[in-house]
């Protein structure tokens, strides 16, 4: 990760301002920082807090009905900057209210309570939608809940004259949407705080910080994108050259030390492309499961019902082959698609989706996990992660026949991406692969620049020789 996002979330009132603001600030900010692996040295812990036009804001709260639209697209538009913003950093960002809470929260409250007119609700639904398809969730999100009147006894305490009239009823809402929205929308890891405690402020604060900073350690984030901007800024000759240097001694390695990479990730995120100009530019073997050659996918993809069990037996011993000749110690290769993959991703995806029973999927459990303890694993795993949008928007620019034509939809590739949100923890944790691995962004990554693929071949190398004993 080049930073970290922290949604902190919660209802009026229940203290997000006051965590984000201590939290930013030392000796709090140090325990978030400790969470990041292979710390630089140069990362910060960053608030954002909610900005928006208290003009704006005291006008809602005075007539609700005739402002409540212009107020949404007002906060919604602040919280939209401020996005912009948040990606220019690096470290732990803190967002006082996320993005989502905007429409899920705040604007479905306004409709329900009939604040907002139908044709209203439809035209912030629509300009929600347009402006934040290419916005991800948070990579945590911390919601801090408390009861009604807790809220309106905090309320009453800070004094917001604008606030003095919000009734107990808006709240109860509130609160209604908030347990929906973590229920029923957020699909990051989420951490619960009871902010009902009746603790001294900075004790509270204290623990507060720790039980983030520890469950952030449990998510065991890896670095995705460990200093790209350090490689982007400098100026295109250099880091040109940089590239070419780091490509050569990756190169060297590999030829005298054989190793299999294995590159893992959604349909249309590029991992083809990657082993690609790897093979090419390292002048090492390549490891392809070519689908046009494969005699049931495309009868997969057309009833995946009938076809679904016999489809994974075949990549399990097609991948097998791959992955004994890549590991035989003789040259370097790089695979394309891991082994697992079929098993962790697909294999439960389509057990949900029902074209497996689950005496099939625990006879392919047992399959998989069979060849895996009893063949080498990749000596590194390469995992691209990237937003369903991008998938699915270069499945629809490369065109394949068998993916046009009853072949994968939109919800099908956003229901894979869940999975693989957390294959690079599962594929390990489960005991299906014992080598290192690296997860890559690729909305930060350009497979075609080859400053770019400089950067990622820096990263094999470092993870390959941490520790190398020849």
């Amino acid at each position: 990760m080049e930073h970290l996002r922290i949604g902190i979330v919660g209802n009026i009132g229940v203290g997000k301002s006051t965590l984000v603001e201590a939290a930013s600030r030392k000796p709090f900010d140090e325990i978030l920082l400790s969470t990041i692996p292979n710390r630089i040295g140069d990362e910060k812990v960053y608030a954002f807090q909610e900005k928006f036009n208290s003009k704006v804001l005291d006008a809602f709260y005075e007539d609700p009905i005739s402002t409540a639209f212009m107020a949404q697209i007002e906060f919604f538009n602040g919280r939209l900057e401020r996005q912009r913003q948040i990606e220019d950093r690096k470290g732990i960002i803190l967002e006082d209210r996320t993005l989502a809470e905007d429409y899920h929260i705040f604007g479905i409250a306004q409709k329900i309570m009939g604040n907002m007119t139908e044709e209203e609700f439809l035209t912030y639904q629509r300009n929600y939608d347009l402006m934040t398809q290419e916005i991800t969730q948070p990579d945590l999100i911390v919601y801090l809940k408390a009861d009604v009147q807790v809220l309106l006894d905090r309320i009453k305490e800070r004094g917001r004259e604008s606030e003095t009239g919000i009734p107990k009823e808006y709240l109860e809402q509130l609160n209604q949407l908030y347990d929906q929205f973590i229920n029923r929308h957020v699909t990051c890891p989420v951490l619960v705080i009871d902010a009902n405690v009746d603790t001294p402020l900075q004790n509270y604060i204290e623990i507060t910080i720790n039980k983030i900073a520890e469950r952030i350690r449990s998510l065991d984030l890896r670095v995705t994108t460990p200093g790209i901007s350090k490689w982007v800024t400098l100026p295109e000759t250099a880091a040109t050259l940089k590239a070419i240097d780091a490509e050569l001694k990756l190169e060297k390695f590999l030829l005298e030390n054989p190793c299999l990479i294995s590159v893992a990730g959604n349909v249309g995120l590029g991992k083809s492309t990657l082993t690609a100009i790897m093979q090419r530019s390292l002048r090492i073997n390549g490891l392809y499961e070519n689908p046009e050659d494969n005699p049931l996918l495309g009868k997969f993809l057309k009833d995946k019902k009938t076809y679904c069990y016999d489809l994974q037996l075949h990549f399990l011993k097609m991948r097998k082959e791959l992955q004994i000749k890549g590991t035989s110690g003789k040259e370097s290769y790089v695979m394309d698609r891991s082994l697992p993959e079929d098993l962790l991703v697909f294999c439960y995806q389509f057990y949900k989706d029902g074209f497996l029973t689950q005496d099939e999927l625990d006879m392919l459990t047992v399959k998989f996990k069979t060849v895996c303890n009893n063949i080498a694993s990749p000596d590194l795993l390469i995992v691209l992660k990237g937003r369903t949008d991008l998938a699915w928007s270069r499945i629809q620019q490369r065109g394949r026949e068998m993916e046009m034509e009853g072949g994968w939809s939109r919800s099908e590739i956003n229901a894979l991406n869940g999975w693989y949100r957390t294959y690079a923890n599962d594929v390990c944790r489960f005991g299906y692969h014992k080598g290192r691995i690296i997860e890559i962004n690729v909305e930060k990554i350009d497979f075609t620049n080859r400053i770019h693929i400089g950067y990622i071949f820096e990263a094999i190398y470092n993870t390959l020789t941490e520790g190398f004993v020849k």
